[in-house]
């Protein structure tokens, strides 16, 4: 089975996990990403050789790079002062989606949360990226989610199909009431990979337009802990936003 070790993000703590992927982060090179100018669509330092021009350094899960963490506000906000105004095409079954302006946000730090499917898609296409899905690209269908064709579901679980990923030490966010800082702890599936469960639920690349437009959200939130294991799975419409859903991007 899968083993978390909760751990901070400054990559001094080992990590022991089942899994195919290798991957390497460099801790220093995200902190200098999220303090260079927001406003700027720059590639962040990072050493894993993933593609994408913005957003999280990502690692490599098997064939897969993800987001090391779920996107953030500072992340968002480059995005909506790089690209306001204009209108990024997310593919069916979203509209287009037109970037406007943010309002008053929490701490750049946090994950950003209150983002619909086709939000989270857009971003992932601004920075070159795509919304996590079938492995190898493309958006999953409705009997793949839980299987090693996710690319989510084989990061949050080391390429391992196991039922139960139990957390070494029971440290993630995932009995609390609100969220806390991406990264702030919670590693696994992957070296470098972090809050994959708890913290925030994340949106899925599963689109179903058999009835109302829908998509899932994974791994669990702040405040749900029965829910939170890469097991953890609801489906909620694509315009559907809350403080407790956020995101992360993959490629290829």
């Amino acid at each position: 089975m899968a083993l978390f070790r909760c751990t901070s993000f400054d990559g001094t703590s080992s990590v022991n996990v089942l899994g195919d992927g290798d991957a390497s982060f460099d801790a220093a090179s995200e902190e200098d990403a999220r303090s260079s100018d927001a406003g700027v669509h720059a590639a962040p330092r990072c050493d894993s050789g993933c593609p994408g021009t913005a957003g999280s350094c990502a690692v490599r899960a098997g064939a897969t790079c993800i987001d090391a963490t779920e996107v953030t506000v500072a992340d968002y906000r480059a995005f909506v002062e790089n690209a306001q105004g204009t209108t990024v095409d997310p593919g069916a079954p979203c509209d287009p989606v037109s970037v406007e302006p943010l309002g008053a946000l929490p701490d750049d730090a946090l994950p950003m949360t209150k983002v619909t499917f086709c939000e989270a898609r857009a971003f992932c296409l601004w920075a070159g990226k795509r919304l996590c899905g079938r492995v190898g690209g493309g958006p999953l269908d409705p009997t793949e989610s839980r299987t090693q064709k996710s690319a989510w579901f084989n990061a949050c679980t080391g390429g391992v199909s196991d039922d139960f990923h139990p957390l070494s030490d029971g440290g993630c966010q995932v009995d609390a009431s609100a969220p806390r800082a991406a990264g702030a702890g919670c590693q696994g599936g992957v070296p470098g990979l972090f809050d994959m469960i708890g913290n925030v639920w994340e949106w899925v690349d599963q689109p179903n337009e058999v009835e109302a437009p829908s998509a899932i959200i994974m791994g669990g939130g702040y405040d749900d802990p029965t829910r939170a294991s890469c097991q953890g799975l609801l489906a909620a419409a694509v315009d559907f936003r809350s403080a407790s859903v956020g995101f992360r991007c993959c490629s290829p």
